[in-house]
């Protein structure tokens, strides 16, 4: 039992048998939890089960899950080499990384599978040691893999946990990432469990992160809301979901005492947003053939926009060129390819400060020099892009050219281009964007990494069939106020009537368990008597704007069609509760609609009518703003206190899923909201509205609570 985080396993399963080692998912879906002990004793029973094998190498394939991390330390404890393999790889590169690495045992998924694989009998052997093989995504979309042996593993998550115990007191840890990427399998697994704590593994879905690339916020919500933990390790692109989530539930911070972010730059603003709501969030950097984490900031040792200082058992120097080499933990190798040399060279350029921060200014390899000499960072230009809703995917092209272009994928060319001439206001004229090579819809083909880093020369060759816009890269004004700055005095003004809302004695109820089934039918009645107009309230909206809202009028379109048959929802889970909805439908006896809800219609009505129609859209806020803040844990807390089956449970859980998706293309329409007296419209009537779904949520009964 060589491995030091088998030896804690086995330490902490004698001194503190029953404490919570995992929380996670089983194979079967259901939620479980693994103490000490009995983690210790499956990891055993796995190792001998694996060890019967005989394999040379094992490929594990699937979501994080409970099985998942017992078929990891019972590998680890067995000293058979295992290559995890992400499930967002694509097949070929499933089957590149199993043959390459001469596996010969599969556990786990492989249902994309038609036929057993053919295994290689001719491979580059494993290097002597070999305990972990991780292929990377990579930049240049070929795996490559890296072998790390048990005591390299040993190093880094050691250091770790010091830094961890050293800092914070952190009981419980979220796996937000894929157990398949080295980062989150050494903090997410080994630190926590040398550390005798708990680590929390779901499936990816269950945390909102489906595939590579796709996020439900919702899902999100209700994980923080549920496990309360203690530290996440989150992409920035997963950070930025974070901020946008505490921004309305800033109760879901309360509990997170250290977020480490790596696998790509940080925007800058993103981290003032952060620090702003108090998140303590850390960067990081590290790299597979160090073995994941090399430096990183701490509660102790921080530096705004650095990636901290240097690990124990690492060292660092700036080499030429600017670039970043490392020794101390350097990996066995690459499969078939020792590594010899003293220092790992990165490709990364990076700089240390005088106190020995280490800050990253992009890749070497990536350098873009211009027909006029000038050498420029694709990776500085990306990061500040990051900061614009139209460019979150943006590459940099431009090497040997007399101007940089830009390669962008975003359905809203105009959007883009705005957001371009705003981006190049930051930048010196050598390095303004001067083309646009504009993609509408998401290509098919894989063109980022799974930290979201551009496939360079993927992007190159496919950005050659993309139609091509020159750009007027001088001063471009911008008149009224800026795409955020409506929406954010929208909040504020409105402010003290959601947190009138939000003190409703229905919310406390719900979190104290403290309802009944007519409190959730009477609240779907009255939820239905309004979202039956909704769609006669968007299109006589829509009917009623003058040519100036012109965008506002084909938006509403898409509101339309996205909200029509809504009311049939909660009609349905009416009757899944168990009451009559023909009731409801003729608004007849307990299925009448409140006073309240027949005032805030009759508003809106008249508003569009005889006043000004965008009133509707204080409705829209009023809405979709709290759906977003408390719709889905009070969801969810409604479910588990009345133990409701998801099908009476459609109006709720669907809209909170939705109205986060809405949230954001909202804030992009109030953008176009320039006057001022149509902006008071806005909030005036979101004030009304706020008010009056208030009174009828006072309303809604409650059951009587006897005391003993």
């Amino acid at each position: 039992m060589s491995s030091r985080i088998i030896q804690s396993i086995c330490h902490w399963a004698e001194s503190q048998p029953d404490a919570i080692a995992l929380i996670g998912t089983t194979a079967q879906g259901e939620l479980s939890e693994l103490s000490y002990r009995d983690l210790w004793a499956k990891i055993q029973t796995r190792q001998h089960e694996l060890e019967n094998l005989q394999p040379y190498c094992l490929a594990m394939r699937g979501e994080n899950c409970l099985q998942w991390v017992i078929n990891d330390l019972a590998a680890l404890a067995g000293e058979i080499p295992l290559l995890p393999v992400p499930t967002f790889f694509t097949p070929e590169q499933a089957m590149h990384s199993v043959q390459q690495s001469g596996v010969d045992h599969l556990i786990g998924d492989w249902d994309f599978l038609t036929t057993p694989p053919e295994l290689e009998e001719a491979f580059e052997p494993l290097l002597a040691k070999t305990a972990k093989v991780t292929f990377t995504s990579g930049s240049t979309g070929t795996p490559k893999g890296v072998c790390l042996s048990s005591e390299q593993l040993d190093a880094v998550s050691l250091q770790l946990s010091e830094v961890i115990a050293q800092n914070v007191a952190v009981e419980r840890h979220l796996v937000m990432l894929p157990l398949s990427t080295l980062l989150e399998n050494i903090t997410g697994v080994y630190v926590p469990l040398l550390l005798g704590k708990t680590s929390v593994v779901l499936a990816g879905p269950d945390v909102g992160l489906e595939g590579s690339s796709h996020f439900d916020p919702a899902r999100f919500v209700q994980a923080l809301s549920r496990f309360q933990p203690n530290s996440l390790v989150l992409t920035p692109a997963l950070l930025e979901a974070l901020v946008n989530v505490v921004e309305y539930h800033s109760e879901l911070s309360q509990s997170l005492k250290f977020i480490a972010v790596g696998g790509a730059s940080v925007p800058k603003r993103l981290l003032e947003r952060a620090q702003a709501l108090g998140l303590p969030v850390y960067e990081g950097y590290g790299l597979s053939e160090c073995a994941s984490v090399v430096a990183v900031n701490t509660p102790a040792s921080h530096r705004f926009g650095s990636c901290g200082k240097v690990l124990g058992h690492q060292q660092i120097k700036i080499g030429e060129r600017g670039e970043v080499l490392v020794r101390g933990n350097m990996a066995l190798g690459y499969i078939g390819q020792p590594f010899s040399q003293q220092w790992f060279a990165t490709g990364d350029i990076g700089s240390i400060d005088e106190q020995g921060f280490l800050t990253i200014h992009g890749r070497l390899k990536n350098l873009i020099i211009t027909s006029y000499g000038r050498n420029i960072s694709p990776e500085w230009i990306e990061t500040l892009a990051r900061d614009y809703s139209a460019l979150k995917q943006f590459v940099v092209m431009g090497d040997g050219e007399d101007y940089l272009s830009a390669f962008v994928i975003h359905p809203d060319k105009d959007a883009v281009i705005e957001a371009l001439h705003e981006l190049n206001q930051q930048l010196p004229d050598y390095a303004q964007i001067a083309q646009l090579i504009w993609c509408e819809n998401q290509p098919s083909s894989m063109l980022f990494t799974f930290n979201a880093r551009p496939i360079r020369s993927a992007i190159e060759q496919f950005s050659q069939s993309c139609p091509h816009f020159l750009l007027d890269t001088h001063h471009h004004p911008i008149s009224g106020k800026t795409m955020n700055q409506f929406f954010n005095e929208l909040k504020q003004q409105t402010e003290a009537a959601r947190g009138q809302l939000l003190q409703s004695k229905i919310f406390a109820a719900c979190q104290e368990g403290q309802i009944d089934r007519q409190s959730y039918r009477a609240f779907l009645t009255q939820a239905y008597h309004h979202v039956k107009h909704t769609v006669p309230l968007l299109m006589a909206c829509g009917g009623r704007l003058d040519e100036r809202y012109e965008g506002l009028r084909v938006a509403l379109g898409h509101y339309i069609e996205e909200e029509s048959g809504h009311q049939e929802w909660i009609l349905n889970d009416i009757e899944a509760l168990g009451f009559d909805s023909q009731l409801v439908r003729e608004g007849t006896g307990e299925g009448a609609v409140d006073w309240p809800i027949e005032l805030m219609v009759s508003y809106l009505y008249h508003q569009i009518d005889r006043g000004n129609p965008l009133a509707l859209f204080g409705m829209v806020w009023m809405l979709e703003g709290t759906s977003v803040s408390v719709g889905g844990p009070m969801a969810r807390m409604v479910q588990q206190t009345l133990e409701l089956p998801d099908s009476a449970m459609t109006y709720l859980l669907s809209h909170s899923e939705l109205d986060t998706q809405h949230i954001q293309f909202f804030e992009q329409l109030m953008g176009q909201i320039e006057s001022p007296q149509d902006q008071q419209v806005i909030i005036d009537s979101a004030r009304h509205v706020f008010r009056l779904y208030t009174a009828m949520l006072e309303n809604l009964p409650l059951p009587v609570m006897h005391v003993a």
